[in-house]
Parts: structure tokens; C-alpha cells; sequence
């Protein structure tokens, strides 16, 4: 992520521009992922378990 400094920016908006460009683009996320190594069959079985858990969320919420 590059950002340059416009006319008349100051420091702490060009931080802010920064971090948002950060956030919008996932560097974070993609570092934090890539720090270990995850088999393919991992990620499948992470996958499913998420899957799962958010139908078991959506069916707590659904009033009868």
C-alpha cells in the first residue's frame, strides 16, 4: 500500500487515508492467513463448521 501526501494534507489524515486503504484492500487479513500454512481439507472443514454455525445462528433468530 502506497499513499502520497496531497497539497496541504496533514500527518494524521494521511494516516487515516493510509489505514483505510489498508482495511479496503484486506492486507491485514491476508497476512494474518498466510502466517501458518493450512491444508486445502482444512479449510474446507473451517468452511463447513462456519457454515453450519451461521444456519444455527439464522434458526435461533427466526421467531415461530
Amino acid at each position: 500500500m502506497r499513499v502520497e501526501r496531497r497539497d496541504g494534507e496533514s500527518v494524521e489524515q494521511l494516516i487515516r487515508r493510509f489505514n483505510k486503504g489498508v482495511v479496503t484492500e484486506r492486507i491485514t487479513k491476508t497476512y494474518r492467513e498466510k502466517m501458518h500454512f493450512i491444508s486445502k481439507s482444512e479449510q474446507r472443514k473451517e468452511k463447513r463448521r462456519r457454515a453450519e454455525r451461521n444456519r444455527r445462528k439464522k434458526m435461533a433468530k427466526v421467531p415461530f
